[in-house]
């Protein structure tokens, strides 16, 4: 009976005992259910934290982008000068307010903008262009952590990220090679592999020889505005000449040929947002700036500002210039129209402290050094230009300084460049040879007009592809180069504007260019003799994309009146 009862007692204690584990088991359990409730909790309050975090960045670059983007930017904000530009932006103030984008940014989206532009050695005081990082905070569990995405805003003109290209049409004919640089069509993209040249007596003739397909190196990329290129792969009926005009035939397709050797480009879309050059202002700029009225400067920024706005608010820009030239003539130095005294000695003659200015046309014929202390001084024509150099191999014409014509401009000759020069009118380079500089320099020519280049270091054939060319090329107007007796090799770049007047020779509103790939030689001043190469170097045009050469001059940017962003990968630290 007893030992009984002890069984019983035990058993009791062992249901006791293992009542007493389960509930410390269940305690267990739902208190780690419930803290892993609560750490669940906090995960999605953090991930909440971040997406918002992000979100806040990004629509804060987004507004960033819009209030930027108007088209006349610059102008109807009043702003023309680096310190104007802070100050709108909010980066000159620890506490910006909220009329500035920095305010509004804070006030929105809670968002920092800081400026980094001294950690890029950027110039604030003559440039635009800033460095801002705009970054938020959030709470990761027990710490504070921040997203941030930092954005170059610059006034960059687009043309100067391509080595070729136009706002409009772009056709390539013949076996160009762009050796380094990206390819630009705004609208249609055409390449082909018949070029077409123009002889001494302009009869318009098309190159039976295969003259080889454009060829991009590896890294290059062709922009387009819908991811296609139009192509034709036969010798000889790609165009047509008729009625002073090279025309398309009907044998082009959308897709690239596959008679030829030559691999087909890489292709995509451009997507950004294209910053125009206002070319009027451009000028006005430059008269303004070379007469002492800049905007960097508190006593003549308002008198600078009234006549970039009187630029921009004219009916007709072309008078509204030549009145503006004539009101700042007065602080130039004038140079004679005197046939008995050669405008190359007047030049030479003249202290270059202050632009010169010649009121008519003007041709100069022997070496030019507009030049003050090593820094290159303006002339100013009112009126055609035309740098006429020797025709003998070894012989050239130096030219010197900066130029604005507001009228055309013709090169021709033997010509050994270190100049920038701007057009309102036509500009027109034939039957010349172009060289850079002593000092390694070369040209910068920006038109309003037509561009027409032809007959350049005719019939060259070089064992050793160099640059012979060093400089930028860009027309608001339509361009047509040819280089099928000619030799180039341009290390810059060339842009066409396309502005509604169409490109020599043909019916294209844009960019055209023929080339012919391999050796060309003359017969009576005419091509001759096509031996058509394979090597992309064998071509006689090749483009080494190089904008630097433009900022190299020493004249600046052409005027933009817009602002683009360049926004970097979000990151979260």
């Amino acid at each position: 009976m007893r030992l009984r009862l002890h069984e019983q007692g035990y058993s009791l204690i062992t249901t006791l005992l293992v009542v007493t584990v389960f509930l410390l088991l269940g305690l267990t359990i739902v208190t780690a259910a419930v803290q892993h409730a609560q750490f669940t909790a906090i995960r999605v309050d953090d991930v909440q934290s971040l997406h918002e975090a992000k979100t806040d960045v990004n629509e804060a670059v987004s507004e960033l982008k819009a209030e930027l983007s108007e088209p006349n930017f610059f102008v109807n904000h009043r702003i023309f000068a680096p310190d104007q530009w802070d100050q709108f932006l909010g980066i000159d103030s620890p506490s910006p307010g909220e009329d500035t984008i920095a305010g509004r940014l804070h006030d929105r989206y809670g968002v920092v903008m800081k400026d980094e532009s001294a950690q890029y050695n950027i110039p604030k005081n003559q440039v635009f262009l800033r460095a801002l990082r705009l970054s938020k905070t959030f709470t990761d569990g027990h710490q504070t952590r921040t997203v941030q995405r930092l954005v170059f805003v610059t006034n960059t003109p687009s043309f100067l990220k391509y080595a070729l290209g136009s706002n409009r049409d772009v056709v390539l004919n013949g076996g160009i090679y762009v050796e380094k640089g990206n390819v630009y069509a705004g609208q249609q993209a055409y390449a082909s592999n018949t070029t077409n040249y123009v002889k001494k007596n302009g009869e318009l003739t098309v190159a039976l020889p295969n003259a080889g397909m454009p060829s991009l190196s590896s890294s290059s990329i062709w922009y387009t505005s819908d991811s296609r290129l139009n192509a034709c792969g036969q010798t000889s009926n790609c165009w047509e000449a008729a009625q002073d005009r090279f025309h398309m035939t009907n044998n082009w397709a959308s897709l690239w040929p596959t008679d030829v050797l030559e691999p087909a480009p890489t292709i995509r879309q451009e997507n950004e947002d294209f910053i125009d050059v206002d070319f009027d202002l451009t000028v006005a700029d430059k008269l303004l700036q070379a007469s002492g009225i800049s905007p960097l400067s508190s006593q003549t920024r308002d008198a600078y500002i009234e006549q970039v706005e009187a630029i921009q608010e004219a009916a007709d820009k072309d008078a509204e210039l030549h009145r503006l030239v004539e009101e700042l003539s007065n602080q130039w130095t004038s140079l004679p129209i005197n046939q008995n005294i050669p405008l190359e000695k007047a030049i030479k003659e003249s202290p270059k402290t202050k632009p010169l200015y010649l009121n008519g046309n003007s041709v100069l014929t022997g070496d030019i050094d507009i030049s003050n202390n090593g820094v290159n001084q303006w002339l100013i024509i009112n009126g055609d230009l035309r740098l006429d150099g020797p025709t003998n191999p070894n012989t050239f014409v130096s030219v010197r300084g900066n130029f604005i014509v507001l009228g055309n401009v013709m090169l021709t000759g033997n010509l050994r460049l270190d100049a920038s020069i701007y057009a309102t009118g036509y500009t027109k380079i034939y039957q010349s040879k172009i060289e850079r500089a002593a000092n390694d320099k070369g040209l910068v020519l920006l038109s309003k007009g037509p561009l027409d280049i032809s007959r350049i270091n005719e019939f060259d054939n070089p064992t050793i592809p160099t640059p012979n060319l060093k400089g930028y090329f860009y027309t608001d107007s339509s361009a047509t180069i040819y280089a099928v007796g000619s030799y180039l090799y341009i290390e810059g770049g060339l842009f066409a504007k396309g502005n509604g007047t169409t490109a020599p020779d043909t019916d294209i509103n844009g960019l055209v260019v023929n080339a012919f790939r391999g050796q060309v030689n003359g017969d009576n001043g005419e091509p001759s003799r096509f031996a058509p190469g394979n090597h992309p170097l064998s071509s006689r045009l090749i483009v080494r994309y190089r904008p630097e050469v433009l900022v190299e001059q020493g004249t600046g940017l052409p005027f933009v009146n817009r602002i683009s962003l360049v926004v970097d990968r979000l990151e979260v630290e």
